[in-house]
């Protein structure tokens, strides 16, 4: 079978993989808008300061000898606590919901509190320690005001290092297959 190749492509192979860069280079684009957009909205509509967020935090994760990168879009903390950890997605946010809770139960000494999977349209809260939806909309995210009357009922819990062990293996199941990217959802 015979195929036609886009024009400025002398084999298959070169012109796949230039396809899968623009594609890959058009969601990142796009996912760079949600987190200026979730930004934006922590700021202007919900309160929050400066420098309550903090953006695009890397970290390491060490799995017994095997050292890896992963990381979170935004933080929020007050007080010099972090509550709420924020994962934007260009995709169907149910297929984020586990990460983001295994990001919020490893990034720091205790697990953040909140967890939240947006796209800067519609978003999903959940509760890191049971993993389970608390609430759905943009609206539910908590306001600062709201957060900072919570802040004397939340108790900052570590989790066991065989419980830690098994969050970190998931969170880095997620950050290898790079799921962020779907369309047609």
């Amino acid at each position: 079978m015979k195929y036609k190749l886009p024009d400025g492509f002398e084999n298959k192979e070169e012109a796949m993989e230039a396809l899968i860069k623009k594609e890959i280079d058009a969601a990142e684009s796009e996912l760079s808008a949600v987190r200026r957009d979730i930004e934006k909205f922590l700021l202007e509509k919900k309160g929050y300061a400066a420098t309550e967020i903090e953006k695009d935090r890397e970290f390491e994760v060490l799995i017994g000898n095997e050292r890896c990168k992963s990381g979170t879009d935004i933080i929020i903390s007050i007080d010099g606590k972090r509550l709420i950890l924020i994962k934007c997605s260009v995709g169907a946010l149910v297929s984020r919901e586990r990460q983001s809770v295994a990001c919020a139960r490893v990034l720091d000494s205790y697990q953040i509190p909140f967890a939240v999977v947006t796209d800067a349209v519609d978003a999903i809260v959940l509760d890191t320690l049971t993993g389970k939806v608390m609430s759905e909309g943009m609206e539910s995210i908590p306001s600062r005001n709201e957060l900072t009357e919570l802040i004397s009922t939340i108790e900052l819990k570590t989790l066991s290092p065989e419980r830690a062990e098994k969050e970190k293996r998931i969170l880095l199941a997620f950050d290898s297959i790079k799921c962020t990217i779907n369309y047609g959802e």
